[in-house]
């Protein structure tokens, strides 16, 4: 009789990781999809945080990046890590907003407990001056709103009407 739970246990835990992975690979069609219909940052403002963090990855993913999504990042967050060499701190906020130093802190403190010497910081508002200058000196880049959105319109795929208007112009 134990044998028959652990067999049933077994194969209620397969259907549920196969069902798991299934759901991810459809959420990331779904965010690779997504990418293609970004026209300015307020389609990024609307979308939730999670989402927003996949657009990212997937934005270096087409940039021919190594990405791993990490959940245990800086203080309990979540952030992405590109070619195990650089660490990509996305924060979603408003367009107006200008992030302050403490979050370039916290980056470049996470960075330097495991041993990795770039960081990037994204956010849709901007960048305060001092919070510029502390990221310079500590090797992070600054992504504002509009290079993240110049970014996005770089790696996006063409529609098949433009390819055919070019050819036949």
């Amino acid at each position: 009789m134990l044998i028959l739970y652990v067999l049933f246990f077994l194969i209620i835990w397969v259907l549920y990781e196969t069902n798991r992975r299934i759901f991810h690979i459809l959420y990331l069609v779904k965010i690779n999809r997504l990418v293609d219909t970004i026209r300015n940052k307020t389609d990024l403002l609307y979308l939730r945080t999670k989402d927003f963090e996949y657009v990212v990855a997937e934005i270096y993913k087409r940039k021919e990046y190594r990405v791993r999504m990490s959940d245990h990042f800086g203080e309990g967050g979540t952030g992405i890590v590109l070619n195990e060499l650089c660490y990509v701190q996305v924060w979603k906020s408003a367009c107006h907003h200008l992030m302050e130093v403490e979050q370039a802190k916290k980056l470049a403190r996470h960075m330097q407990n495991n041993g990795i010497y770039r960081g990037i910081i994204i956010t849709l508002g901007d960048f305060k001056s001092s919070t510029r200058n502390y990221c310079h000196t500590n090797v992070i880049s600054c992504i504002d709103g509009n290079c993240l959105l110049q970014m996005c319109k770089e790696v996006q795929v063409m529609e098949t009407n433009s390819i055919f208007s070019r050819i036949f112009s």
